[in-house]
């Protein structure tokens, strides 16, 4: 119905990685694509409410991937 049923994330990275992957994977659930969008490295930090100022990248590289994730999947289901 054009929202996503399945979110999932890896990552090879630190503790902070992992958190604000699953995050931004949780955040996508249920979602459609124009409010994919608006998940944010922001968004993703104000979820947490408390995260550590030398991790918050973590946060925005999650929301980056996520973007970028979305964008391949958008442009694979128009060449169908």
């Amino acid at each position: 119905n054009g929202r996503v049923k399945e979110a999932a994330y890896g990552t090879d990275g630190c503790g902070s990685s992992h958190v604000c992957g699953s995050y931004a994977a949780e955040m996508a659930m249920g979602k459609d694509p124009d409010e994919v969008i608006l998940i944010t490295g922001e968004a993703i930090l104000q979820e947490l409410e408390r995260f550590p100022e030398d991790e918050q990248h973590c946060a925005f590289l999650a929301a980056e991937t996520l973007l970028e994730a979305l964008h391949d999947y958008m442009t694979k289901a128009t060449k169908r």
